[in-house]
């Protein structure tokens, strides 16, 4: 008995141990990448936030979602610029990628960093 629960163990955790490895080319990316990959990957994220963007802006009045709609626009031409910068040699370092994630609206803060700053842990 107790040898089949340890041979089913060995097997699961090999399982697991696997798979974490057949997911590793889905994280991050390792940094020099290919211009075209950082570009598809910059616009499928802002295809997404103006789907959201669009969500938030039809709840809105027309005067107020016609202000956030042009704020928008305003962004993503900026990051756009940088974009256009970091990919002009055919390749995008790290540090080209966060000089396009500093100049989106959220800086280089993530999602969640910025949430709850002033409280101690």
């Amino acid at each position: 008995m107790r040898s089949k629960i340890i041979a089913i163990g060995l097997v699961l955790g090999t399982l697991v141990s696997a798979s974490a490895f057949a997911d590793e080319g889905k994280g991050a990316p390792n940094f020099p990448i290919p211009a075209a990959q950082f570009k598809q990957h910059v616009d499928a994220r802002q295809a997404k936030a103006r789907q959201h963007m669009e969500e938030k802006a039809g709840k809105l009045s027309a005067a107020d979602g016609q202000a956030m709609r042009a704020k928008f626009d305003a962004a993503t031409a900026k990051v756009n610029a940088e974009v256009a910068k970091a990919t002009a040699d055919g390749t995008v370092t790290k540090e080209e990628a966060k000089a396009v994630r500093a100049a989106s609206p959220h800086g280089a803060v993530g999602h969640c960093d910025g949430k709850d700053k002033d409280k101690t842990s």
